[in-house]
């Protein structure tokens, strides 16, 4: 006689017809609610409008800084808008710079949160649950046929992320410590991070160890010849100059803070092809490119699986891990920690690899492909249009889309963000010389009529800045 297999209680919990029936009903009141969150709303009375900026400022006294925005959510949304606690209804183009790719109130996402009540709140490396499996292994799943990608170790921000790169390698490659990093990168604002990422206001009175060099990242005013010139020839100074140093080159494929910086895959290629001659490992940054171009990892994308040796990721995947290859697993005791994810980030993060890759995103007919080119589209129709002279250059690699008003100095910039903000759009900034407004937008939820009305608040915005 056959065995019955054993159920646990919490398998019992999901498929009984009391928790099915509780779990319909809460969605259904959960969704009627969302529903009502949609299209942008105002503020409505100067009454509550004082409590509001209360509540900010009691925020800005407890944290020692005012925010960025006058923006405190009340935890409720709907597709691309979001409500504060204001009452007034946002329209969410930069998703907490690029967390929320399925927009607020996710039916798909809200019914995971709800199958994990019944879970620890967080969870460890010590002591992992199954949605600490299920994730890594839903990851790992999608890493591309020709990827070396074998391992996957979760952490609960960015920058672990790549501390955790940065020590697997540096164990790897001991003696060898320094690191190759590129002009405009970034890659957190750790001790070891703020070293990398290029920008020397992160670091404002901290030390620095001299263990990075920055290379300069592809310019498309100059040749592939040129840059690769300037780029490889400067490696091979710093080789020289400290043979047996070098662990390893890490850079994002596409720039994120930096101005979505794209290179041509030739240029990466024979990066790579250099690196490896030289016995570096191949870091790559996808904490915000990943799931947001034309394939789930932007490597894909460029046809660069075979090269990588260690990949971080985040974001959207509502948890953060280092992906890495057989030759990079560390020893034990190099890498730990008490937090590796909160039981409900990580069931909706497999859901949501889940959702990109069997809905319709990728691919060059796919639905990011389709909306990236619309809103490419329609910026164009402003910047030729009522709008010229008033947006300059635009960048668009797949879900990221920047552009430069004005005049792109960063009081421009900053001015036409609150005054989007005030028209009811959520945007940011990325970039310098000149600086652009960046966004971010959920894909995941959003239609071409969305574009249309975001694009509205842009036009609008812009052409009262020309007066």
């Amino acid at each position: 006689m056959q065995q019955e297999l054993h159920m646990t209680e919490i398998q019992s919990l999901v498929s009984s017809s009391e928790y099915k029936n509780a779990k319909a009903a809460l969605l259904k009141v959960l969704a009627a609610s969302s529903q009502r969150v949609s299209g942008i709303k105002h503020q409505s009375s100067q009454e509550i409008r004082e409590e509001y900026q209360k509540s900010l400022k009691e925020l800005s006294t407890n944290k020692g800084r005012e925010p960025y925005f006058p923006y405190l959510s009340s935890g409720i949304g709907s597709g691309p808008y979001v409500e504060l606690t204001d009452g007034s209804v946002k329209m969410d183009l930069i998703t907490g710079i690029g967390i929320n790719f399925f927009g607020h109130s996710h039916p798909e996402l809200m019914a995971e949160i709800v199958d994990g009540l019944g879970s620890d709140i967080m969870q460890g490396n010590l002591q992992p649950g199954i949605e600490s499996q299920e994730l890594i292994r839903t990851v790992l799943q999608h890493v591309g046929p020709k990827s070396r990608l074998k391992h996957g170790w979760l952490l609960c921000s960015g920058t672990m992320s790549n501390e955790v790169a940065l020590k697997i390698i540096r164990q790897k490659k001991s003696p060898a410590t320094k690191i190759f990093a590129f002009t405009d990168c970034f890659a957190g604002r750790s001790t070891a991070m703020q070293e990398i990422t290029d920008n020397p206001k992160y670091r404002e009175g901290q030390p620095v160890y001299g263990e990075v060099s920055h290379l300069q990242f592809y310019s498309p005013k100059l040749s592939l010849k040129e840059n690769l010139d300037r780029t490889l020839g400067k490696m091979k100074f710093e080789l020289d100059r400290y043979p047996g140093k070098y662990a390893a080159i890490m850079l994002e494929l596409v720039q994120g803070e930096g101005g979505f910086n794209v290179a041509p895959r030739e240029y990466y290629v024979e990066l790579f092809e250099a690196a490896k001659k030289a016995g570096l490992a191949i870091w790559i940054d996808e904490i915000q490119t990943f799931g947001r171009t034309e394939n789930l990892f932007a490597y894909q994308m460029l046809g660069l699986d075979e090269y990588v040796d260690v990949v971080t990721v985040g974001k959207l995947l509502q948890a953060c891990m280092t992906l890495y290859t057989n030759e990079y697993n560390p020893k034990p005791g190099l890498v730990s920690g008490t937090f590796s994810g909160s039981a409900a980030a990580l069931k909706t993060g497999r859901k949501i690899v889940e959702m990109l890759t069997q809905d319709g995103f990728y691919g060059k007919e796919g639905k990011i492909a389709k909306l990236s080119g619309y809103f490419g589209k329609q910026l164009k129709r402003l910047s030729d249009g009522s709008c010229k002279g008033l947006i300059g250059e635009t960048r668009i690699v797949g879900g990221m889309i920047a552009f430069t008003p004005l005049s792109g100095s960063m009081d421009d910039v900053k001015k036409v963000l609150m005054k989007l903000f005030d028209a009811g759009v959520v945007a940011f900034y990325c970039g310098h010389d000149p600086y652009l407004i960046r966004l971010l937008p959920p894909f995941g939820v959003m239609t071409e009529a969305h574009i249309d009305e975001a694009c509205g608040v842009i036009e609008k915005v812009l052409l009262s800045c020309k007066n």
